[in-house]
């Protein structure tokens, strides 16, 4: 205590430079054997000034007599005592700096690594005194020589470079050494302090400044003593390792155990390595563990996959994706690609031909995208469970799912039939009577809720599809049989189906499909218009009658192809409701679709029983098979008579004169009454000669009976006019995109008119032989010319 106070209270007079010196050499003695205790205002404010007398203290070189400077030719800047200052501290902290190591041989392993953390603490603290203290030579001389560009650093700065070049690197190598053991002890799973480890590597951070100070080499001591040897290190331990895995176990055991490794040294790394390093360690470790053993790894992928094994697939990708997420995942997303590829087709295969179908074209569409929808969430859970959501497996799960679902043992090359199958699904899904097919959602949700799933599920198939005007023309088709037929299972469902459509292929994709909604909402408004009328003119209208007026640019239908002579009782209301309809509507045309309407018709039969002979059955029927069956009332019938108890007898003959219809769709409607036994033919096999009679003995479990199937060939000839139509708008698409392109730039080559069109028509494939046939069809309509001189250059005309 006598010595603080005496340090304390014993300026030296102001001239005495060597007096001074021995006053600052006192407290900086003191701060560096003990930083921790407090200096006092008084003796912070002493040393403070003892610094600046030096400072500025002149000698009379001739008389030895002291005297403090005020002429400005003798500034401090200029004096002398400012370098000489300086190299006092620089040599009394290399003294004490040189005690430090004489004492630090005493120690090794973590005993030297906790002496030298808790000297480098202690000088940490001392240097940071210092540099306050001596703060009016940082200011002046030292500043100057800097602006002179002299390679003088400031005190903070000399007291780290000092226990640098006289502690730190005697025992460097030593240091490292006990670092080293430390980390093999921890990476062993024994138990060590890694704190020690942090402050080494601290120290060395704050050590990286060089002689001049720039602030750009200050990582130097860092990098070159410390991360590179610890690097090194590190990769020399897990080779080892990795050698002896590989040795002892499988390469499955290998990914898991590399696997843990990795993680437990990201986990450490952040404690104890600098931020500016981070990389460079992991880098070295994923080269050691992972890119030299990658063919081994990259063999266990397909493995895993046939297993499902997501855990170790998600350990399998997270290590192949820290050396990289490009071109080190791209062997990987290669095999992904092909193995989905193949189960699709596989799954596909498994279905084809199946004996649950029983040729059914509905039932073959369901059980279709069954398999690719079992297919494509089993791949994209992994996607999600073991890949990250990565955009390289999700484009290759895309480019597998375009291949398999377009091209496959149910759907050959080029007849587009994914597309067909799809529109068929959506068909069932939408459709009264499917809901067997609409298993979707969780359990316990409702019917909406249910169906949405569903139809959310379909439209992930339909992203897949290549051909999509294919899609949009079938499924067009069965929307219009289902709103002219009333078979929607819901408004809600349609109008939800659209708006998926829309968002993914816009609004000229669904904007004939929104019409179709709009004719529906205003034919209903105008058949409750006409039913208003004839009650005014009491006109009875002797049956319930529901018409629908649809506009033929909006409707995949077509006029029937053969005429049809109506009933007196439809007769009648038709007329009256076409001479309403054109009053209305000056200048439009009704073309009446037979085909497409319906009818139920009531009928009793002679020898009926039980229910049936009070209440009759309800057959619901084509207006064709209505036209027949009216031929057997003996109230419209052409006049035979009663040549049996069960009726009239009818010729084929007979029954053309009667309807008018040709002869193919009378045969087709009989076939259907006698595979039902409404009507008994003479004949097994129905031919001109055949006449038909009312089975009076009719007999059905149910009263009510739908006689209106979908025959097969109509639908095989449906299905192929459908596609024919299809390809005409695809020429007609073609010339379009053609005429627009040159009408933009004037002269194209050919093959350059040839990628434009490709490029501009998304709703498929264009061919190039069918652009060659656009291209000729142009010519001849003088949209085009050839070049006189290069017959493979067109221009356009206007």
């Amino acid at each position: 205590m006598v010595v603080t106070r005496s340090f304390q209270n014993q300026l030296p007079p102001s001239g005495d430079t060597d007096k001074i010196w021995e006053y600052i050499k006192t407290g900086v003695d003191r701060i560096l054997n003990n930083p921790g205790e407090n200096l006092g205002n008084n003796a912070y404010i002493n040393l403070y000034t003892a610094v600046y007398n030096f400072c500025t203290s002149l000698k009379n070189s001739s008389g030895g007599v002291y005297y403090t400077a005020t002429d400005a030719t003798h500034s401090a800047h200029g004096s002398p005592f400012g370098k000489h200052l300086y190299d006092l501290l620089k040599q009394n902290v290399t003294g004490y700096m040189n005690s430090v190591a004489e004492r630090s041989q005493a120690y090794t392993g973590d005993d030297l690594l906790s002496f030298y953390n808790q000297e480098w603490t202690k000088y940490g603290d001392s240097a940071k005194i210092t540099h306050n203290i001596f703060a009016y030579l940082n200011r002046h001389w030292i500043q100057r020589e800097q602006d002179e560009g002299n390679n003088v650093c400031d005190v903070s700065t000399l007291m780290y470079q000092l226990w640098r070049d006289q502690f730190f690197m005697s025992i460097r190598s030593t240091l490292l050494d006990s670092v080293f053991n430390l980390m093999t002890r921890i990476r062993n799973g024994q138990v060590a302090d890694i704190n020690l480890v942090k402050s080494v590597a601290d120290s060395f951070v704050s050590l990286g400044n060089d002689d001049s100070g720039i602030a750009s080499r200050r990582m130097e001591v860092y990098e070159k003593y410390f991360l590179e040897p610890f690097i090194k290190s590190s990769v020399d331990y897990y080779r080892e390792e990795a050698d002896r895995l590989l040795q002892e176990g499988s390469t499955i055991d290998y990914i898991i155990r590399v696997s843990s490794r990795l993680q437990e040294e990201d986990d450490r790394v952040e404690l104890y390595l600098h931020e500016s390093s981070l990389k460079d360690f992991k880098d070295a470790l994923n080269k050691v563990l992972v890119t030299r053993q990658k063919e081994k790894i990259y063999s266990e992928f397909e493995p895993l996959l046939d297993a499902r094994d997501s855990l170790n697939l998600k350990r399998l990708y997270s290590l192949v994706a820290r050396t990289g997420k490009g071109s080190a995942l791209d062997p990987l997303r290669e095999i992904f690609s092909s193995y989905v590829k193949k189960a699709g087709l596989d799954a596909i295969k498994q279905v084809s031909g199946s004996e649950d179908t029983g040729g059914a074209i509905a039932k073959e569409a369901r059980l279709f995208v069954t398999a690719i929808l079992g297919v494509h969430d089993r791949f994209a859970g992994l996607l999600h469970d073991a890949f990250d959501e990565d955009t390289g497996f999700s484009k290759s799960l895309d480019n597998a799912c375009k291949e398999f679902i377009n091209t496959n043992s149910m759907c050959p090359e080029g007849e587009a039939r994914a597309p067909q199958m799809l529109a068929h699904y959506c068909d069932t899904l939408l459709k009264k009577g499917s809901a067997n097919v609409r298993k979707a959602g969780a359990e316990g949700a409702s019917d909406e809720d249910s169906l949405e799933a569903q139809l959310s599920q379909a439209i992930c198939v339909f992203r897949y599809i290549k051909a999509v005007d294919v899609f949009q023309k079938f499924y067009s088709q069965h929307l219009s049989r289902r709103l002219v037929n009333e078979q929607s299972v819901s408004s809600y469902g349609e109008e939800m189906m659209i708006s998926k459509l829309k968002e993914i292929s816009g609004v000229d994709f669904t904007s004939k499909l929104t019409r179709m909604f709009t004719d529906m909402t205003l034919s209903k408004e105008m058949s409750e218009e006409f039913k208003e009328k004839c009650r005014d003119s009491h006109f009875a209208i002797p049956f319930d009658f529901d018409m629908k007026v649809l506009h033929t640019v909006s409707w995949p239908l077509k006029a029937p192809d053969t005429k049809l002579m109506l009933p007196s009782q439809l007769s009648s209301v038709c007329g009256r409701f076409t001479n309403y309809y054109q009053n209305k509507h000056n200048g439009r045309k009704l073309n009446w679709l037979w085909q497409y309407s319906k009818a139920e018709i009531k009928m009793f039969f002679p020898k009926a029983t039980g229910p049936a002979a009070k209440t009759g059955y309800i057959f619901s029927v084509t207006t064709f098979q209505l036209a027949i069956l009216m031929l057997f009332n003996d109230e419209s019938g052409p006049g035979t008579g009663y040549d049996s108890p069960n009726g009239p007898t009818l010729s084929m003959e007979q029954i053309f004169q009667a309807t008018g219809l040709d002869n193919d769709s009378i045969k087709s409607e009989l076939e259907i009454f006698c595979k039902a036994r409404v009507l008994v033919s003479s004949n097994n096999k129905i031919n001109a000669e055949s006449k038909f009679t009312l089975n009076g003995g009719y007999k059905s479990k149910h009263l009510r009976v739908n006689l209106a199937v979908a025959k097969k060939v109509e639908q095989k000839r449906e299905a192929t006019d459908t596609m024919r139509a299809v390809d005409i708008d695809r020429m007609y698409a073609i010339q379009a995109a053609i005429v627009r392109i040159m009408k933009t730039r004037k002269q194209l080559t050919h093959r350059q008119l040839v990628e434009d069109t490709i490029s501009m028509i998304k709703l498929f494939q264009a061919s190039i032989s069918d652009i060659k046939k656009g291209i000729d069809t142009l010519i001849d309509k003088e949209y085009l010319e050839r070049s006189e001189g290069n017959r493979d250059v067109y221009n356009y005309l206007a």
